[in-house]
This record gives structure tokens, sequence and C-alpha cells, in this order.
């Protein structure tokens, strides 16, 4: 891959926006006021998958049933589970009979339960989210690019832009020739003749650009020559490249979904890193003298620190109970924060980088 994307780490994080039912659900602590999130994952068996997911769907609200949910909020259940996805795991948020929220989460994001409370349960779904981030995959080679913008969270295929002919190329009177004879590596980004292929670059890297705005995108991942990936990278806003490569060669599908395992474990290691980054200013935040500190650790500061309104990153350790972490992390996403799971070895249990913690 190439170099890490630049600037603020929290530009490099997903977040999980609520829908307008999820947000103004008022949680109540009457049985028939339960609100149930069930978590089931896609059935292994190659045979019968869409009835094995019909099954344990079906045993999800049977359960909720058993945790005092009322029937029609069980039932609801079922309805949010749809038809059977590739792999990973549907979660499915449902209160008063109605479904408030279905989301599908990779695979090993989240283990199947089902649970039922005053709250949803949101951690494992606000974490994925954290970690799928708004992205554009640059698909490019000699003869043909392309960009593909994915929006926040991945629920939906990602939205192709065709790059086209830049206007005012030349046309190659020669496209039969070897690249060794193409007017060396100032030409390596696009077949006409002399000097084109730093504008054809440029060009490309302003689509890319008008594609991330879409979506409010500040990564950009690659496939394809890695010459017109690296010229391409050149010209892009800071806030957006460099391009992080992750498959190389002469040619590329202008299409990502065969791209789909490895645009996951760059954004995995991508994310990972941005949050390790939140982590570390945390730390030299909450550690400064000062009467109004940057970060804040612990349980009651945190929660002093939603009441404010001032969460921009929630970070919850491993060993932060459910019901707290339910409770923080439902406050935050209230107030449109970032939510993200800390790795075994946190020290804390749950800290909080503020609005005055961050540019």
């Amino acid at each position: 891959m190439s170099d890490a994307p630049t600037g603020s780490p929290l530009l490099r994080l997903g977040r999980l926006e609520l829908d307008r039912e999820l947000r103004e659900l008022r949680p109540a602590p009457a049985a028939s006021g339960l609100i149930v999130t069930a978590t089931v994952e896609v059935p292994e068996s190659p045979s019968e998958r869409q009835y094995a997911w019909d099954v344990a769907w079906a045993d999800a609200a049977r359960q909720a049933g058993e945790l005092g949910a009322d029937q029609r909020t069980a039932e609801a259940l079922a309805a949010g589970a749809g038809q059977v996805p590739a792999g990973g795991s549907r979660v499915v948020v449902a209160a008063h009979g109605e479904v408030l929220l279905a989301w599908w989460l990779p695979a090993d994001a989240a283990t199947g339960s089902v649970r039922a409370g005053p709250v949803p349960h949101l951690l494992e779904v606000a974490a994925a989210a954290a970690r799928r981030p708004a992205h554009v995959v640059v698909l490019a080679d000699r003869d043909s690019a392309a960009i593909v913008a994915h929006g926040a969270g991945d629920q939906h295929p990602g939205r192709r832009f065709a790059v086209g002919a830049r206007p005012g190329a030349q046309h190659d009177p020669h496209p039969d020739r070897p690249p060794a004879l193409r007017h060396g590596e100032r030409h390596l980004t696009g077949p006409e003749p002399e000097s084109g292929g730093e504008q054809n670059a440029e060009f490309i890297a302003a689509r890319a650009a008008e594609a991330a705005a879409t979506v409010g995108a500040h990564i950009a991942l690659g496939a394809g020559d890695p010459h017109i990936l690296a010229a391409v990278s050149k010209h892009l806003p800071e806030s957006l490249g460099p391009i992080t490569v992750i498959a190389s060669g002469p040619s590329v599908p202008m299409d990502d979904a065969p791209l789909a395992g490895k645009i996951g474990t760059a954004l995995d290691e991508i994310t990972a890193a941005a949050i390790a980054e939140v982590a570390d200013l945390v730390a030299s935040a909450s550690a400064a003298a000062s009467p109004n500190p940057g970060a804040v650790i612990g349980e009651t500061a945190v929660t002093d620190q939603l009441t404010e309104q001032q969460v921009a990153v929630l970070l919850v350790g491993p060993d932060l109970d459910q019901q707290t972490a339910d409770k923080l992390v439902w406050a935050a996403l209230q107030q449109d924060a970032i939510v993200a799971q800390l790795p075994d070895s946190a020290a804390q249990p749950v800290a909080a980088l503020l609005h005055r913690g961050h540019a």
C-alpha cells in the first residue's frame, strides 16, 4: 500500500447516523416499551440458506418474547431480516411493533444475540460504522478509468462515476505500440501523443474529488496501473489523498465489487490507525492541567460531558459492562458522536475526545 491518508484522524472514521424514527425514540422502562436488538449471523449451510435464515429469525423472535418484549415487536424482527446476505450478520432494532434499524455487519464484527432493554444495543453497529467510513475507489489503467463512491457504513452499493475522455485530449496515432515507446514516464497516464498524461491524471483526480464530495469521503483507495495511480494521487486535495493502493496491475475491471475483501482490509488498517491516534489524543489531552480539558476518561466524567453535548468521539474499552455501554453509546449517538471500540489492551473502560479537543 502507499502512504496512509493524512489529516485529522476523525476524517478517517465513519459515524452511525440515526434515522428519524430511531432518533426520536423515547425509551420507557415498562415491559411494553422494551427495545429489542437482535443480531443473527448468516448460516454456513450451503443449501437452504434462506430457510435457515428464516428459522434463525423465528428463534430470535421467540427469545425476544421470553425477555419480555411484546408480541408485535418480537414479530417485527423478521421483517427487518430481509433476504439472507452473502455473509456476516444482520442487526435489527425493533420497538413498539416497528423496525427502527436494519444493519449489515461484516464477518466477525459481532456474535449472535438477542437483547431487550430500555435503550437499543448499538455498540457493535456504531463501532462497525466507524470502521467503514465513506471512501472512493479509483480504478485506472492505460485505456480507461472510473471512480466508485461509497457512503459511510457501506450499507448500499457504491455509485460509479465514469471518467470519460478528458476535454481536448488528442488521439494516439499509433495505439498499438508497446508502452515503452509511448514517450517515457511522463506519458504513462494516457494513450495520446506527447505530454497529455499529466493532464489526464489531473482530470481523473478532479473527478475523484467530485465523487468524494457526494459522500463526504476523505479516503481514496486505488487499483490498477501503479504509475497512473501515483500520478493521480499527486493532484488530489490533501483532505482526500494520497491514494492507498490495494491492487496493482496493468489493467483492472471498471467495477470494485471483486475487490471487496481488499477494500475491507485496507479500511480496517486505516481506521485502526485513526482510532489509535484518537486514543493518543485522549491520553494527552486528558492529562493536561486545564480546567477545560480536551478529553476525559472514566464513566462519570464521560457521562457529564455527554450531558453537556461535548463528546466528539466515544471510545469504549472491552471491560465496560453492557448496560453502561448501551447507555453511553445511545447518548453519544444522539449527539452525532463517533463511537469506536478500543482493543483488548485498552487501559481505560471508557473515554471521550471532546469537541474542544480537536480541530
